[in-house]
């Protein structure tokens, strides 16, 4: 028998490293998840190929327009 799965709906952002750390951009979530054992963790989405602040940011409203729910699952 699996354990219930934790949700929660984070407001998503979209960050970009500097220059001197490689460049790129990422998805983060505006404050931290309220899921047992990830308070105080910070979350991030990476990409391989979609490096461009502007190509993060078109991933980061398409997950927000189509509802995006982070869960967990103990």
């Amino acid at each position: 028998m699996s354990n219930k799965p934790y949700k929660d709906k984070p407001i998503l952002k979209v960050c970009e490293w500097s220059i001197e750390q490689g460049g790129g951009a990422y998805i983060s979530f505006e404050e931290y998840i309220n899921i047992p054992g990830l308070e105080n963790t910070d979350i991030r989405i990476e990409f391989d190929k979609a490096k461009s602040l502007e190509e993060v940011s078109a991933i980061a409203k398409q997950l927000k327009d189509a509802g995006f729910v982070f869960v967990v699952q103990k």
